[in-house]
């Protein structure tokens, strides 16, 4: 005979979680002495064992109690079951986020940006592959906070936070300030991993790019758009159509953008 203290030790469990399971009717010592002190045999060790590792696998005492009655190997594989299934759901969400993780600490090389406001530059841009939202809509806070949660809905809501790039995309032709009041935007975000069948993916093509920074308002927006306007005007540049904007922070401020955001079109080569 044992104590309740040295089978607790034995079977790596605690005489709290004995003392529990006995007032639950689920294992009970082998016999109560006239002082009230509980004694237990080696045997039933291996019953407390198996207990114990079904309450690991998350059953409840009560699912317990109703297998040692059933006593049939069928009911312990239908209590398993769901208990399979969520153990495989937190095993796909983790190694989401342990892909979300590995994704932001692999070497992610800043792009360079102009510091001063509106004071364009040319740079060289790699190729680069971004995801795109299927809809385009104006520059509204209802129409892109909608658009917005759409569209991370799609790719994934922790591709907010693999630090990579994210912005928007349309069509600006000639770096026209005015025609930016009406124009309509799609949300981009770089490709990390492999496509969602649903998102459309386009590539920024390699290349020389005119890039102004802005700050995140539309007063603002509209001089660097102008500054890029003259700077190709006066250099006798040709450039695309593409209005691409990036944000410059992960901390996203207003309309889906960072405090500070980059303008870039891309310098068509004649």
């Amino acid at each position: 005979m044992l104590t309740i203290r040295k089978f607790a030790d034995l079977a790596g469990t605690t005489r709290r979680t004995l003392l529990f399971y006995d007032e639950q009717n689920l294992f009970k010592p082998i016999q109560v002495a006239a002082n009230g002190y509980r004694c237990y045999s080696y045997d039933q060790l291996y019953q407390l064992k198996f207990i114990l590792q079904l309450r690991r696998l998350g059953l409840s005492i009560a699912d317990i109690k109703q297998l040692a009655a059933a006593d049939q190997p069928d009911a312990l594989n239908a209590q398993l079951q769901p208990v399979l299934a969520k153990i495989q759901g937190e095993i796909a969400a983790l190694t989401q986020l342990k892909t979300t993780l590995l994704t932001r600490y692999q070497s992610v090389m800043p792009a360079t940006v102009p510091t001063e406001l509106a004071t364009p530059a040319i740079l060289t841009r790699p190729a680069a592959k971004f995801w795109c939202s299927p809809q385009s809509v104006g520059c509204t806070d209802e129409a892109i906070s909608e658009l917005y949660r759409q569209f991370y809905e799609l790719v994934g809501p922790l591709k907010l936070v693999d630090q990579h790039e994210s912005g928007f995309l349309t069509a600006l032709v000639g770096s026209d300030p005015d025609a930016y009041l009406t124009a309509n935007f799609r949300i981009i975000k770089a490709v990390t991993t492999a496509p969602a069948a649903q998102i459309p993916v386009i590539t920024r093509p390699a290349g020389r790019y005119i890039v102004a920074t802005a700050a995140n308002s539309r007063a603002s927006v509209q001089r660097a758009l102008a500054s890029i306007q003259q700077t190709v005007a006066k250099q006798q540049l040709s450039i695309a159509d593409q209005y691409w904007q990036f944000n410059l922070s992960e901390q996203l401020t207003s309309k889906a953008g960072s405090a500070k955001i980059a303008i870039e079109y891309q310098i068509i080569v004649a």
